[in-house]
Parts: C-alpha cells; sequence; structure tokens
C-alpha cells in the first residue's frame, strides 16, 4: 500500500490533478476506441476523445501544481552518490593543499626582508600542528599540540619565535624560540646565552632552543598564567619532534 501511495505520490507531482484526470480519460478513450473497432462503428469520437485527453494530460503538466502533502519523495540517482564521494575527496585535497606538509610552497612569498608573522594554522597528524618553515638556508620543521593552533603564534623573522598568543600584544608572551648558528654551542663560553640549550647538531650547523628569563604574561590573572605555564611544560615534548635539514 505505501509503494502504491508513493507511485500515485510521483505521477501527482509530474501530471497534477488535471493531468491525473487527463491520464484515466485517457485510457477509458483509447478502451472506447478499441470497442468501436471490434463493432465497427465510426471511430471520430473516440479519436476526439483520445486527443482531448493527450490534451489534458499535457496540460496538467504545466498547469496544475502537485497536491500538497504528496509531493513526489526525491529520488536519488544512482551516480550522485560516488559523484558525493569524489567531491568529498577533491575537498579533502584542496583541504591538504592549504594546510598539509608542503603547504608553503603554495604561498605567495612576502617581500625581501619582511617578517612573517603567522597564527600555527598548518596541520599535520590529526592531534598535532605542523610548522614548516626555512631559516637561513635551512628548512625546520616541528609538530605542536593540537591546541596550540588557536593558542600559540609563530613569528619568523630570521628564528623561529613561539608566543602565547593572549599574551602577545602587553606582556609579550613569549614561551621559546630556535635559532640556528654555526658550530656547537659552548654553554660555558663568554658568550652563551642565560638560557639556552642544544636542540640539534648536523653539517656544522647547531639548532637551539631559547627561553625567556622574565615573565612574559599577565601573572595576576590565573587563566592565562595557567595556560602559559601548561604550555609551558609541553615545550620539551615539541622539541623531540623538530628536524631541519638544508634546503
Amino acid at each position: 500500500m505505501e509503494a502504491l501511495l508513493i507511485k500515485f505520490s510521483i505521477l501527482a507531482g509530474v501530471f497534477g490533478i488535471i493531468g491525473l484526470i487527463g491520464l484515466a480519460a485517457l485510457l477509458a478513450s483509447v478502451i472506447w476506441l478499441v470497442i468501436r473497432v471490434a463493432n465497427f462503428d465510426s471511430l471520430l469520437p473516440a479519436l476526439l476523445c483520445v486527443l482531448v485527453s493527450i490534451a489534458l494530460a499535457v496540460g496538467g503538466m504545466f498547469l496544475s501544481p502537485a497536491p500538497e502533502g504528496r509531493a513526489a519523495p526525491y529520488l536519488r540517482a544512482s551516480w550522485e552518490a560516488p559523484l558525493e564521494a569524489l567531491k568529498g575527496q577533491i575537498g579533502k585535497l584542496k583541504e591538504l593543499k592549504d594546510n598539509g606538509p608542503w603547504a608553503r610552497f603554495f604561498k605567495d612569498e612576502g617581500a625581501s626582508g619582511e617578517m612573517e608573522t603567522m597564527d600555527v594554522i598548518r596541520t599535520g597528524a590529526p592531534d598535532r600542528v605542523l610548522v614548516d618553515e626555512t631559516m637561513d638556508g635551512w628548512r625546520v620543521r616541528l609538530t605542536l599540540p593540537r591546541e596550540w593552533k588557536e593558542l600559540c603564534v609563530v613569528e619568523n623573522d630570521g628564528r623561529l619565535n613561539f608566543s602565547q598568543k593572549v599574551s602577545l600584544q602587553k606582556e609579550g608572551g613569549w614561551l621559546f624560540s630556535l635559532s640556528l648558528i654555526e658550530g656547537p654551542y659552548d654553554s660555558e663560553g663568554p658568550d652563551a646565552l642565560p638560557a639556552c640549550e642544544t636542540v640539534l647538531e648536523k653539517d656544522g650547523m647547531t639548532l637551539l632552543a631559547i627561553y625567556p628569563t622574565d615573565v612574559q604574561f599577565n601573572d595576576e590573572a590565573e587563566e592565562i598564567t595557567e595556560e602559559y605555564q601548561r604550555m609551558q611544560a609541553e615545550i620539551p615534548g615539541i622539541l623531540e619532534t623538530v628536524e631541519f635539514e638544508p634546503t
């Protein structure tokens, strides 16, 4: 019964009430025409009824709306599901192009000497955020916790500076920086920095992590303080993901 109602709804949606009357009349006219042919009667009246019925059916398609509440349900074509899946794959490819590990190579380079400032938006693994930058002819890559996407700002001014976004304008918000030097770093030498450590060494170059020695956040705001300290505690895990190589 339900299947019959659906079929009726489809016909009503296509032909309308007038069109349905025309179809019924057409069926009756054809039967009448066959009977008159079998009895060798005049065919003209039956032919006229057939023509009028056809006109009603066709006219109903254009003039009569489908009955309310009986509109035909949308039937998906067999090719629509694969097409939607293909569109989804294309969308994923675009996301990878914009946010994937190679996103830097698709972006326009800024003016020469201009400091590049960006929010951390490059996505890597599902629970990590990838940062992929170039410093002094070396490519530096590392991953950050996913929540840093909203909490951290990265500045590349010859070294990579990582800062708490909410404290950036007033207190500075500086968490740590990555910097390249030639040769090994001597933590006991005269040029040693007060808070610095070696992250990696390669081909005569050393990648350093540099830390602030003063307060870089509003320590009177409990929420900001907790956020900064939580991010600070995650830095050792971030440094374990660092890679660098010549470009």
